[in-house]
């Protein structure tokens, strides 16, 4: 099927004056530990000039009747309806330059066709860098600086090397293959993943956008303004605090998180780096036992439980 009837600008925009140099891409995937990506959406688009610029055929590529959307049902009438969309915006930084952000939901269909529709708006806007933000729940504790681990599709590209510790197989999200399409066909990308603690990934938590968006900057994209995002975070940072003094066994559990965090990380005095197989060994028993039950995060998840902060 022709990927160029996919997307389709808006009739108000001429896609012939649209030009910018990065491309950020917070689609949908299988995580976004401490809605990441929807807290850096909400600050693009709330703090910064914006505007839609085009958008993908949502019939042709999502699965409704898998993930509904909501609508209101008020008293004897429908309203309200969310259609999910994904949308390009245009968005205009502090310094005047101008950028590209795509939002929406992971497509549920025709990935080959969609990531060939990307690869063409890249290709149109003049596109030099894209990259690829989420968040992921990790064994980490919220007390340490969120570590923000590179993919690319080029491994040279990588401004700051901080990348997995090892070989992992995994169940592909979209971006995985829009990464490697776009790769193929000479385009520098660059995937930024912040590793949330686990025991607050459900939440609302803005240190995962502003680390993300740190991260944006020290690989070439944009530098945004953050304060709005600080402002939210500081509630939630001392939520969390007062919630793990008030439960012992809270405090237990984020010290052993620390003690691994400093060993496996920064070896205490972040002098010292561990050897790969040594942090590869931790990451594969945590992705070994993601999805199982945890008993001791179960007993922490009660009204002292920072699952309930916020």
């Amino acid at each position: 099927m022709d990927p160029t009837t996919l997307f389709s600008y808006e009739r108000h925009v001429d896609s012939r004056s649209l030009r910018g140099r990065t491309l950020l891409v917070t689609l949908g995937a299988f995580s976004d530990a401490g809605s990441a990506q929807d807290l850096v959406d909400d600050h693009l688009l709330n703090t910064l000039s914006s505007r839609v610029v085009g958008r993908l055929d949502m019939d042709q590529v999502y699965d409704y009747a898998g993930r509904r959307p909501e609508v209101t049902l008020a008293l004897d009438h429908f309203d309200d309806y969310e259609a999910p969309e994904i949308l390009l915006h245009e968005v205009t930084d502090p310094d005047g330059e101008v950028f590209f952000l795509l939002t929406g939901p992971e497509p549920s269909f025709q990935w080959e066709r969609v990531a060939t529709a990307l690869r063409i708006v890249v290709e149109q806007l003049g596109i030099e860098r894209t990259l690829v933000l989420q968040g992921f729940p990790a064994p980490v504790p919220h007390t340490r600086e969120l570590p923000v681990t590179r993919f690319a599709g080029d491994p040279d590209s990588i401004s700051v090397r901080r990348t997995m510790p090892g070989t992992f197989r995994l169940r592909a999200p979209f971006t995985a293959l829009l990464t490697l399409r776009l790769a193929d066909s000479g385009h520098d990308v660059v995937g930024l993943v912040a590793h949330v603690p686990q025991y607050l990934h459900e939440l609302s938590y803005p240190d995962a956008a502003i680390a993300l968006l740190r991260a944006v900057d020290q690989e070439h994209g944009p530098r945004i303004p953050f304060d709005a995002l600080e402002a939210q975070a500081q509630p939630v940072r001392e939520s969390v605090a007062a919630q793990v003094e008030a439960a012992e066994q809270l405090q237990e559990m984020v010290a052993g998180l620390e003690q691994r965090y400093d060993r496996m990380i920064t070896s205490g005095a972040g002098t010292e780096v561990p050897t790969a197989d040594d942090i590869a060994a931790e990451v594969e028993e945590y992705l070994a036992g993601f999805g199982e039950a945890d008993p001791e995060q179960e007993e922490g998840e009660g009204p002292d439980s920072p699952a309930s902060a916020g």
